[in-house]
């Protein structure tokens, strides 16, 4: 389905054609001041980060070559161990004069909450609220206790945040925080991205992790929701310069609601952030179709305000917690990268550990290969990596008649699916895990390949298959690679012998209709399936043309072509619209990992 906004584009753009040469001029003046806003971030700024500790003797170019920078996570209590006394330099400016040498970029976020033990006694690992604020009347809220998603069972305190006391202290330690900054060489203040507004537990847009023992410390979400923008117009006031905020604003997807969203759209200027962890920890999440659907209005809204949307979430220890990530932990975090990519994110935060070990380099080259690529005029890439998800919650696809009732909570449904898909490797390792919400899908301890609401595609960016499901066949396990998780291949038996592309028409803007030359396709296939395959593109002559014709060598590896075309069109020009088809040229059942198109600078509309 074409954006309808692409066609009011392209419409104005022909109408502005027609004016006056001063309208013209007007047009031109305005695209340049637009060009201009998004230069809000430096180019190269997005893509793998760090996540938790930090230490330039384990993250730095040598040992970490993949990794952009690295977050700025302050505790209140660090921060401010005693009352109105700060320690900033030694928290702040020293480590972005180490980022500075090292040339990464870095976020800010301060932890206000919560502790694992009584925050009035010596400080613990997890305690981030300063002590001397319940010295000073701040109510102290307990709670029951509670497993956290790694299960271990801790029993939280958290600070009572609509305490008059405790937002004076609060707003007071914001606006310290931003006249710091503010004041900072601007060689280190630029090293800062976007400061990460973190109201609540930790990162979380939530006030608390559970419900208070005392229920006069509830907070309401009308509450909340006023205290969180109230906590905004705190942080725009201390990061802003003669009335203009100097660093983006970041906020807590999970959390926010129309009016929050109307809130950003009006008051932050230039770039409007979203923390979407539900993109970021791993894959097969459930519930993801509508969260992902929201998240790219929210995202168009941003982008047609002529703001720049940005998106980061992190990968949590999980990935070395858990079987469907530790039993290959490169495989598992490869296509993380690609659900991250796909999900929209531009900076993916991943535990330190992880970013040292040469297996799981692939994951972070292709995660900052394509994490700028957002905007399909400007990109550089559009990648379309095959797959399918067994959606539990689709009595289209699977009916309530033959795989059981469509409930959340019926495993049986999920294990009936995977059953039928089994001879392509679908499994169903943990369907009790399949059926709970994203912070227990993290907890399978084995592949789940079916699940409720879970993406039921492709992952890809600016380059979509044409009715996948309709053409091609899933596949599941092939082998232990990186790319062996997921595939799709032609179906001999049932005529699936012809996968169609289409690349989104703005991905060439003003040269749409233009022969391309020096475009480059990159395809990875499977060489263990004999039988042999075409790749073919819309060319300028108008046909089909054949870019590339393989024959499988039958060996159990998985092979990449390049191939460079001078003659492009890509106008939609083959059957169902297709500007790329892969054919079948035998009568097996070839597979495919992932299509590239590299459009190279020529093209970008910069």
């Amino acid at each position: 389905m074409k954006n309808p906004l692409l066609k009011t584009a392209r419409y104005q753009q022909a109408y502005l054609y027609g004016l006056t040469k001063y309208v013209a001029s007007f047009f031109l003046l305005l695209v340049a001041i637009t060009s201009n806003s998004q230069q809000v971030f430096p180019e190269d700024s997005w893509g793998v980060y760090t996540w938790g500790w930090y230490s330039p003797k384990n993250i730095n170019p040598e040992k970490t070559p993949n990794v952009k920078g690295v977050p700025t996570i302050l505790k209140w209590i660090d921060l401010e161990p005693e009352n109105g006394k700060f320690e900033f330099d030694r928290l702040i400016k020293k480590k972005l004069e180490q980022l500075h040498k090292d040339d990464y970029y870095t976020t800010l976020m301060v932890w206000v909450a919560f502790s694992t033990k009584e925050v009035t006694e010596k400080d613990t690992t997890w305690a981030f609220t300063p002590p001397w604020l319940f010295q000073n009347g701040v109510p102290l809220v307990e709670f029951p206790a509670t497993v956290n998603p790694l299960g271990k069972t801790l029993t939280r305190y958290f600070p009572y945040y609509l305490d008059q006391d405790y937002k004076f202290y609060f707003h007071r330690m914001l606006k310290e925080l931003g006249k710091y900054i503010s004041n900072l060489p601007e060689h280190l203040r630029e090293r800062i991205l976007f400061v990460q507004s973190a109201e609540g537990s930790t990162g979380d847009g939530k006030p608390y992790k559970g419900k208070p023992v005392d229920s006069k410390y509830n907070i309401s979400s009308s509450q909340w929701s006023d205290y969180r923008i109230e906590t905004w117009k705190v942080l725009v006031e201390a990061f802003s310069k003669d009335g203009e905020l100097q660093i983006p604003l970041l906020t807590n997807y999970d959390s926010n609601e129309e009016e929050q969203y109307k809130w950003m759209l009006n008051n932050l200027p230039k770039a409007i952030g979203l923390k979407n962890g539900m993109f970021s920890h791993g894959y097969h999440i459930s519930e993801a179709q509508e969260r992902l659907a929201n998240f790219i209005d929210f995202r168009k809204s941003v982008e047609s305000a002529g703001k720049v949307f940005f998106a980061r979430g992190e990968q949590d220890a999980e990935y070395r917690t858990y079987k469907w990530s530790t039993q290959n932990i490169p495989q598992g975090l490869y296509w993380s990268a690609l659900y991250a990519t796909h999900g929209g994110l531009t900076m993916w935060n991943v535990p330190w550990e992880a970013c040292d070990d040469k297996e799981n380099f692939p994951a972070f080259e292709l995660f900052n290969r394509y994490a700028a690529q957002t905007n399909p005029a400007t990109a550089r890439f559009a990648f379309c990596a095959l797959r399918s998800g067994l959606d539990a919650s689709d009595t289209i696809r699977f009916p309530e008649s033959i795989y059981g009732k469509a409930l959340k909570k019926n495993q049986q449904r999920y294990i009936n699916i995977t059953a039928a898909y089994s001879q392509f490797g679908a499994q169903m390792s943990a369907p009790a895990k399949a059926t709970g919400g994203g912070m227990i899908n993290r907890k399978r301890n084995g592949y789940n390949d079916a699940g409720w609401q879970i993406l039921p595609g492709n992952y890809y960016r600016h380059l979509k298959q044409i009715q996948p499901e309709a053409t091609s066949i899933g596949w599941w396990n092939i082998d232990t690679s990186i790319y062996g998780r997921f595939a799709r291949g032609f179906d001999y038996s049932d005529g699936k012998n012809a996968m169609y592309f289409d690349i989104v028409d703005d991905f060439f803007a003003n040269n749409a209709q233009k022969e391309k030359s020096g475009i480059r396709l990159k395809i990875i296939y499977y060489e263990g399936d004999e039988g042999s395959w075409e790749l073919c593109y819309h060319a300028s002559d108008q046909t089909m043309k054949s870019a590339i014709e393989v024959n499988n060598s039958g060996e159990d590896k998985w092979s990449e072509q390049i191939i460079t075309l001078d003659d492009a069109l890509f106008n939609n020009g083959g059957e169902k619209g297709a500007d790329l088809i892969l054919r079948n040229k035998g009568k097996t059942n070839c597979r495919f990992h992932l299509i590239e198109v590299d459009k190279g600078k020529r093209f970008r509309n910069n």
